[in-house]
């Protein structure tokens, strides 16, 4: 008697890795490529915004000697804004990807991705409010590393809810 999918419950051949059904993987080896992708680019997101961090913290120390006083007040609190974003978007995709890598929870690890992605839109509009603003810039800096690298890491790993399941049961 052949093994049936658990998933739709029709049998299916041994040597199948996935259900010929419903393409649900039935073996360790089903563990998809695009799971450590989603990982890799949360990892790219998270340098990027502890890069902007750092920026952010050394213009926020120096910033009253850029600027006269009263321009310098209404940009601390712009700068900080900036760096807080960047704070808690490092944190989120940096915990977003160790849960990616070990692929357990992942209603946490889909709330920690989400959020960095929102975060990422958050500094790239924060970052077109700058005086000398550039969109190119924008784009480079902000845009793709901090915004669209945890989008596509969240796209990636959105239907894998499956993947996550199995490989935290196989570890129980």
């Amino acid at each position: 008697m052949s093994p049936s999918c658990p998933k739709c419950g029709r049998n299916v051949p041994d040597d199948v890795t996935y259900c010929p059904y419903c393409a649900h993987g039935l073996k360790p080896s089903a563990l998809t490529g695009k799971v450590s992708a989603a990982g890799v680019l949360m990892l790219i997101a998270g340098s990027a915004f502890f890069v902007i961090f750092v920026l952010s913290v050394s213009a926020l120390l120096q910033i009253y000697s850029w600027y006269p006083p009263l321009t310098a007040q209404k940009w601390f609190l712009y700068d900080a804004v900036f760096t807080g974003f960047c704070l808690c978007g490092f944190l989120s995709a940096m915990l977003s990807s160790a849960l990616i890598f070990a692929r357990r929870f992942y209603r946490p690890t889909m709330t920690l991705a989400v959020v960095s992605t929102l975060l990422g839109a958050c500094v790239w509009a924060t970052s077109m409010i700058i005086p000398e603003f550039n969109l190119m810039s924008s784009i480079l800096y902000y845009f793709l590393p901090m915004l669209l690298s945890p989008l596509i890491g969240v796209l990636l790993i959105l239907p894998r809810k499956q993947e996550f399941q199995q490989s935290t049961r196989q570890k129980n």
